[in-house]
Parts: structure tokens; sequence; C-alpha cells
């Protein structure tokens, strides 16, 4: 037998070794190197490591200047663990051209055998590509799938359910579904990267809270399929805690204080999340309107009606309600006035307080608004249909 054609040892050992993932590499080359070894991302997130005790789940590395001029794939470097610094060899993984994550040998990297280890970054290479190419396959369908939940195209809930245990999602439980939308989203400028952050963050904010994230991505919005347990009162408020956290998280990241977000009500069976979907994006839109921090669909009463409902006939409704005071009013005094007796209950006091004025003089120009529109004012139906009309402004900006 030729012996150029006899495969070492060690190249059968990690070829093996192989079929059992990263943690299959590591533990082959840990024991091959008697040394540790760490596998990890692009942004050094820890995949698999061997004979290292590390409780964090990312890396610090201080990587050194290379001495390795004829191979710029490794890099001496120091891992920075507690206050201690290791001496570790750093290998590039990467494919298509693009870094996908590090291998560190941690010891001398002088002692280093670097064809074993660039055998084992390959190895680890194929293994990523594989992975990557599996998780967005998987991806494909998922979205697809969360997709036809939310516009309402799939009518069983055995096929939902059935479909759910495949990511491992429980469509047994009541769902919730919240939209966190990016304001003045332009998706020709830098913006369009944003979206990437703000998945991220509600991503981490979800798993964080030990939630298992339903989530899909597209344009300028994120929305997530949220498991409701119960109920109960605590039940809103736990939630309600959970969206503060997550909007309080992107004022830390580039999205700064754009997002916004809305809220669906709860279902139980899976086949009407596409109604809760469609209600939080009213909701988002809503809380924009009415500069509502957390809009609940649940808690808009006459809004939710107004601004579904066809937009000529309300501009006719508001222009028979207020029309003639807004042709008369050149001063727009007695507009705000109305606004601002509609906004406290039509109640004399609150309103003079709030106008800064007194008494006497809200009750003249309650006198003069009564002769324009030929109303009382302290007629119910009448101040149902201002209150109404004021309402349609403020919705379609009319």
């Amino acid at each position: 037998m030729n012996d150029d054609y006899i495969v070492p040892n060690f190249v059968e050992d990690l070829l093996t070794a192989s079929n059992n993932g990263l943690n299959g590499i590591s533990d082959a080359l840990s024991t091959l190197l008697h040394t540790p070894v760490i596998i990890t991302d692009s942004l050094y997130h820890i995949l698999s490591m061997s004979q290292f005790e590390y409780k964090n789940d990312s890396l610090q590395v201080m990587v050194e200047p290379s001495p390795y001029q004829e191979d710029p794939m490794l890099h001496e470097c120091f891992l920075v663990t507690k206050n201690e610094k290791e001496s570790a060899l750093r290998c590039i993984i990467s494919f298509d051209q693009k870094v996908e994550g590090f291998l560190f040998a941690v010891g001398n990297p002088q002692k280093m055998e670097t064809s074993l280890l660039k055998l084992a970054t390959s190895l680890c290479s194929m293994n990523i590509k594989k992975n990557v190419e599996i998780v967005k396959e998987k991806k494909r369908y998922k979205d697809a799938f969360l997709y036809n939940l939310l516009y309402g195209n799939m009518k069983e809930k055995a096929d939902i359910v059935s479909y759910g245990h495949l990511w491992r999602w429980d469509f047994e439980e009541p769902m919730t579904v919240i939209v966190f939308s990016i304001e003045e989203y332009n998706m020709y400028t830098d913006d369009k990267n944003l979206i990437e952050a703000l998945f991220y963050v509600v991503k981490k904010a979800l798993t964080q809270h030990q939630f298992t994230p339903i989530l899909l991505k597209k344009r300028n919005e994120v929305t997530v399929i949220f498991p409701t347990v119960t109920q109960s009162d605590n039940q809103k408020e736990d939630l309600t805690q959970l969206i503060h956290f997550i909007l309080n998280q992107t004022k830390d990241t580039q999205l700064e204080d754009r997002v916004r977000c809305g809220i669906g009500r709860t279902y139980e069976n899976p086949v009407e999340i596409f109604r809760s979907y469609q209600e939080a994006k009213v909701a988002y839109e809503l809380g924009l309107l009415l500069n509502i921090s957390l809009p609940f669909f649940e808690d808009l009463g006459l809004e939710r009606i107004l601004y579904k409902h066809d937009l000529q006939d309300l501009k006719e409704f508001y222009f028979h309600v207020l029309g003639r005071i807004e042709a008369l009013d050149v001063g727009k005094e007695l507009m705000i006035t109305i606004e601002q007796l509609a906004k406290n209950q039509f109640d004399l006091k609150r309103t003079s307080d709030a106008m800064f004025i007194h008494k006497n003089t809200l009750r003249y120009r309650i006198k003069k608004i009564e002769e324009v529109l030929q109303q009382k004012l302290d007629d119910v139906e009448t101040r149902l249909n201002i209150s109404a009309a004021l309402k349609i402004k403020q919705l379609h900006k009319v």
C-alpha cells in the first residue's frame, strides 16, 4: 500500500466526531490537543466548549497582532474570564467569504498544531453551513405558516396546532397579538437595518422572560404572537410590564424613541389569531393618532368604530355638527372652548380651570356656541354628537 494515501488517525477521529455536530468536533479536538477548545459564532456567542469552565454565554476576546503572516485565518489572542486573561489561538470559521464563527484553542499558541486546527475549522465551517441552511429552510416554512395564520388563511384549529408543534409552539393556549412598528420608517435609507435591531431586542426580551418567541418581521413591523395562559387581571398587568420593558430596551439602541406598539384582544381559538392581528394594527394606528403610549384594542371605545367607518360619511357628520362653528369662528376661540368642554365632560368648573378663564367668560362663550349651533349644550344628544365629531376630527385630521 502506498503510504501517501494512509489517512492519519486524527483525521478519522475528527471526521467521525463531526457527525455529532460542533460538540463532537470540540470534544475530539480538545482530546487530541490536550487543551480546552471553544467554538463561537461571529459575535463570540459560545456554541460549544470542551474542558473549559465559563458561565457566560459569550466571550470577551482581545486579538493580538498575528505572527502567522502566511495564514490570515489564524490569530493569537487573549480570552478575558473574570479577572484573568488566557492565551489562545483563534481560527476563523468562514464560508462563502463570510466570517461565520471562530474556533479557539486555549493555551500557548506557539505550541498548537495548526494543521489539526485547520482541519477542525473546515469541519466546523461545513457543520455551521449545514445548520444555517437547515435554519433557512425551516424559517422559510415558518414565515409562510405565520403569514397564513395572521391573515386568516388557516381555517382548521387542528392544522394550526399540528404545525405549531414543529417549532414547539402550543396553539392550544389563548394567544394575543402585539405589533411593534418603527415610526416614520424609510426603507430607502439606513432604516432598513433597524428592523433587524427591533427583531433582536424583542426576541431577546421574550427569551429573558422565559417566553418562547413566536415572531414575524416584515418591512417596519415585528409581530409577536404571545401565549396568554390565563384571562386574569394580572395577565394584562404582566403583559403591560413586558411591553414597557421591550420599549425601554429599544430606547438604548439606534431605534431610540421610534418604536410604537398596538395590542389586540386575546383569542382562545388559534383560527381567530388574525382578528387579534388586525386589532393590534388598528390599536397601533389609533395610539399614534390619540397619543396613547400603550394602546390595547379592548380599551378603545368609540374610536375604533369611527376609525373603520366610511371617511366621507364621517366628514359629512362632522360638518353637520360643527361646520357652522368652523365657518364663523375666525379666531378659533369657540372651537377651542368646545374641545375643552368635551375633554372635561362639559363640567364648567373643570373647563374654566383648564382654560384659565372665569366661569362667566365660559358661560358667555357657551351662549354664543348655542346660538351658532342652534342647540343647547346641556342636551345629552348634543353633547354626544359633539364628542363624536371631535373624535372624527382627531382621528382623520378633518
